[in-house]
């Protein structure tokens, strides 16, 4: 789930110890030690001079290196195709004054850059602060770890890095980016919640009040109705019942099928993330309990309590989905099988359409609930034919979602 960068040693220092400047002094010094075999070619002065300023820049460097306390203030989500902002607050907490001081996080994996790593203090007086924006753009959905925050100092000439902490960062959720959808034709319809309804919408609810009857003990006394009890002249207690609630299930497929068209499927796949958060954010608004399932490397299952928290869990769920190579209803069909007693309506975004999806949609048929299915595919033919009618059963353009083409259903 995690997606992590990876480097070697060698990359480390070039990427990291070395700035700009020191990597190009480094490559015109060995270009310049072919002048080695002679002391009389001039180039050989070139390599001698170059080797002597690298070498006093670590020494004095390493004598030189700032003592940083460091306090980091970083969102942990962001949104594809967004820049996370925060910033970094040093304080220097050694004796002598910090010179060059920058802060890097190296080793970012793919999907993320640091743009701002060349920002810089010029001095860092001590027992004094100072403080360093962070810019960090994601481009792609994920689950990210993130590699430690790395303050340093550049002093003197600006060739190497110097530093001697290093503050761990916790993981980023980078959300699916979707378009918010401006209508929705669902038909839903209330069920009972056996053991009890769950917090419905952004009005909460309550069991319903249906009559008194006798005291019996061990009832919980809160219950008792004193009104009742003086005007009847013994203990009685107030009964309530359970309450219907529309429950509303949202499944995503993940199984991506491994052709030739991969890059095609992939951006089918993600298609069918947004629609899914697209889909969430529009349910948010009606009184209505949301699960939602989704089957790849992992089987995952949340059910809302109450709005806009958990759609932000929902979101963070989906930024974690990864495609799976292989048929996930097998895990996926227990799941929400063990759900449809009260279960009212069932929204299915497919990625295909076959004979162990379309069992699947019969088995939600037959439990009594109502039913759509969103095909998220181009004019790619499926496995078998889609028995598209417009309504129940619905094919849905990769481009048109990533376009935001999408706003009524």
């Amino acid at each position: 789930m995690f997606k992590r960068g990876v480097w070697s040693p060698f990359s480390k220092v070039m990427g990291y110890k070395l700035t700009p400047a020191g990597r190009f002094a480094v490559l015109v010094m060995f270009v310049s030690a072919g002048g080695a075999v002679s002391v009389q070619v001039p180039i050989y002065y070139v390599f001698c001079f170059l080797a002597s300023v690298l070498f006093l820049v670590e020494m004095v460097g390493m004598i030189a290196r700032p003592r940083l306390g460091t306090q980091v203030h970083l969102a942990d989500h962001s949104v594809a195709g967004e820049s996370m902002r925060g910033s970094v607050t040093l304080t220097n907490i050694g004796r002598w004054p910090a010179f060059d001081v920058m802060c890097s996080l190296y080793g970012l994996p793919e999907g993320m850059r640091h743009t701002n790593a060349e920002d810089m203090i010029a001095v860092i007086p001590p027992g004094e602060s100072a403080t360093l924006p962070i810019v960090i753009d994601t481009s792609r959905r994920g689950v990210y770890a993130m590699p430690p925050l790395r303050p340093h100092s550049t002093f003197p000439f600006n060739m190497m890095r110097f530093g001697r902490e290093t503050v761990e960062m916790a993981a980023v959720h980078v959300r699916p980016a979707f378009h918010p959808i401006e209508s929705m034709d669902l038909p839903a319809s209330s069920k009972h919640q056996p053991g009890g309804v769950l917090i419905e919408g952004r009005v909460g609810a309550s069991d319903e009040y249906v009559g008194n009857r006798e005291y019996t003990f061990g009832q919980p006394a809160h219950r008792l109705d004193f009104r009742a009890w003086a005007r009847l002249g013994k203990p009685v207690v107030r009964e309530y019942q359970d309450e219907f609630c529309t429950r509303i299930a949202l499944v995503l497929d993940t199984h991506v099928a491994t052709t030739r068209w991969k890059s095609r499927n992939r951006d089918s796949f993600e298609a069918a993330v947004k629609l899914t958060a697209s889909l969430a954010d529009g349910l948010q608004s009606q009184e209505s309990v949301l699960d939602l399932f989704a089957a790849g490397p992992e089987l995952y299952v949340f059910r809302t309590t109450t709005s806009v928290m958990n759609f932000e869990k929902v979101l963070d769920l989906l930024a974690a989905v990864e495609p799976a190579h292989k048929s996930a209803f097998a895990e996926l069909s227990p799941a929400v099988t063990l759900q449809l007693e009260s279960v009212s309506t069932m929204l299915c975004v497919f990625l295909d359409w076959d004979s162990t999806r379309a069992s699947f949609v019969e088995s939600v048929r037959h439990a009594g609930c109502e039913l759509r299915v969103l095909l998220v595919r181009d004019e790619q033919p499926t496995t078998i034919p889609f028995p598209e009618d417009g309504f129940e059963l619905q094919r849905l353009s990769p481009s048109a979602i990533h376009a935001g083409e999408v706003l009524h259903l």
